[in-house]
């Protein structure tokens, strides 16, 4: 084996092993959503539904996507 050839698959094998490496940071990044209705919290079907959905996202990620639900008049006062 020629030294260029040698250097050459040494580089690709460091690229390699650096970005598998980096990979499980990468992977546990996460986000956190603001998700604001019009609807008050409680109310049947519209309310409900999206206090559901919040939840589902966030149990459907493994905890990767974190939705704060904001209901009507929460974080603006009419």
């Amino acid at each position: 084996m020629e030294r260029r050839d040698f250097l050459k698959k040494a580089g690709a094998g460091t690229a390699v092993a650096a970005g598998t490496l980096a990979a499980p940071a990468i992977v546990k990044a996460r986000t956190e959503i603001a998700m604001v209705s019009t609807w008050p919290r409680d109310f049947p079907g519209l309310g409900t539904g999206a206090q559901r959905f919040a939840a589902s996202l966030a149990e459907l990620s493994d905890g990767r996507m974190n939705v704060t639900y904001y209901a009507a008049g929460e974080r603006v006062k009419p």
